[in-house]
C-alpha cells in the first residue's frame, strides 16, 4: 500500500442529502445541490458525512447516494466519501464500495457506540481502513458524534507513518486544534477547520481549508473567506465571519435540529423539500419563517 500523499484544501462542502417522500435519496435535488455548491466556488465536496446523515442511511441508499455524487461531480471539483461506522469491519465494507465506484478520497472517523480504551485501538482501526483500499484517507475528528476525541499523538503517529496527509477537525476545541497543528506541521499534513464559529481563527492558525455545513446554503460566502485568508485580508475575514455566524445562528437553530434547519434552508433556495430522515424532526413553522426571511433578505441584497 502506497503512502497517502494527496492534500485536500480550500472550501470543502459537507453535502446535505435531500430526502424524498419515501425517505430515499432525492436524486434530482442532490444533483441540484452539487451544482449549486460548485457554482458557488467549492473546491471539493464531501458526500455521506455527518451533514449528509451518512450513517443513518440503509446501505443500498448510501451506495446510491455515493454513485449519484460521483456521477454529478465528475471532474468539476474534488470529491470525498464519508466512512462513519460502528466497527472496523463495517467501515471496510463502505471503503470497498467507494473503491468500486471510483472515489479517490475517503473521510474516516473512529468507530462509535462502544468507546475505545487504548491508543492501540485507534491505530488498529485507522490502519485497517488505510490498508483496505488504495484511497487517500482523511482522518475525521468529530467527538460530538463519535463521543471520543482521537488523541493528538495518535494522529501524529499516523501522519508520521504516511497514512494520512489531511485531518478534518470538528471538535470546536481551540486548544486541541492548536496542539494538532503543532504536532503535524513538520511533515506537511494539512488540518481542515470543520467548526464554523472558528473558521477565521482556524485559517489564521494555518488551517489549509474549511468544511462548513452552512456552505450548502451559501457557498460563495465561504469561498470568499478562503480567498480573503489567502490574501491575508483580516478586515474582510472578520466581516465574513460575522456573516457566517449570522447565517449559522438562523439556519442551525442554535444547534437544535441543526440538520433539519440546514435541510429546510436549501429548500428555500428551491433545492429539495426540506425533509429529513427519521427520527429527526423537521423545523416548526416559526423556525421556517426565520429561515425564509433570511433567504428573502439575502436575495434582495444580491
Amino acid at each position: 500500500m502506497s503512502e497517502s500523499t494527496k492534500v485536500i484544501d480550500g472550501l470543502i462542502v459537507p453535502l446535505l442529502t435531500p430526502v424524498d417522500s419515501e425517505e430515499r435519496v432525492d436524486e434530482s435535488a442532490l444533483r441540484a445541490l452539487i451544482r449549486h455548491c460548485i457554482e458557488g466556488g467549492a473546491d471539493a465536496l464531501f458526500a455521506g458525512g455527518t451533514s449528509g446523515m451518512g450513517p443513518l442511511w440503509p446501505m443500498a441508499e448510501w451506495e446510491r447516494m455515493m454513485e449519484i455524487a460521483q456521477d454529478e461531480v465528475a471532474n468539476a471539483a474534488g470529491l470525498l466519501g464519508g466512512v462513519i461506522e460502528t466497527s472496523t469491519v463495517r467501515a471496510i465494507e463502505r471503503i470497498r464500495v467507494l473503491e468500486r465506484i471510483g472515489y479517490e478520497h475517503m473521510v474516516v472517523t473512529f468507530t462509535y457506540y462502544i468507546t475505545p480504551e487504548t491508543n492501540d485501538e485507534f491505530i488498529a482501526h485507522f490502519g485497517a481502513c488505510r490498508n483496505a483500499a488504495d484511497i487517500n484517507m482523511i482522518v475525521y475528528n468529530i467527538p460530538s458524534c463519535t463521543h471520543t476525541s482521537i488523541p493528538v499523538e495518535v494522529i501524529a503517529e499516523m501522519a508520521k507513518r504516511g497514512w494520512t496527509k489531511c485531518i478534518k477537525e470538528s471538535s470546536g476545541d481551540k486548544d486541541y486544534f492548536s496542539q494538532l497543528m503543532d504536532a503535524v506541521s513538520d511533515n506537511g499534513t494539512a488540518v481542515l477547520q470543520g467548526h464554523e464559529p472558528d473558521i477565521a481563527w482556524g485559517l489564521r492558525k494555518g488551517a489549509r481549508g474549511i468544511v462548513p455545513v452552512c456552505a450548502n446554503y451559501a457557498p460563495s460566502v465561504f469561498a470568499a473567506m478562503c480567498q480573503a485568508a489567502a490574501q491575508k485580508d483580516d478586515e474582510r475575514m472578520d466581516a465574513l465571519q460575522e456573516e457566517i455566524s449570522a447565517i449559522r445562528e438562523t439556519l442551525l437553530l442554535g444547534d437544535k435540529n441543526w440538520v433539519a434547519g440546514a435541510m429546510f434552508g436549501i429548500s428555500t433556495l428551491g433545492i429539495g423539500s426540506g425533509a429529513v430522515l427519521s427520527p429527526i424532526q423537521g423545523v416548526v413553522e416559526a423556525e421556517q419563517r426565520k429561515i425564509e426571511a433570511m433567504t428573502q433578505t439575502r436575495a434582495a441584497s444580491a
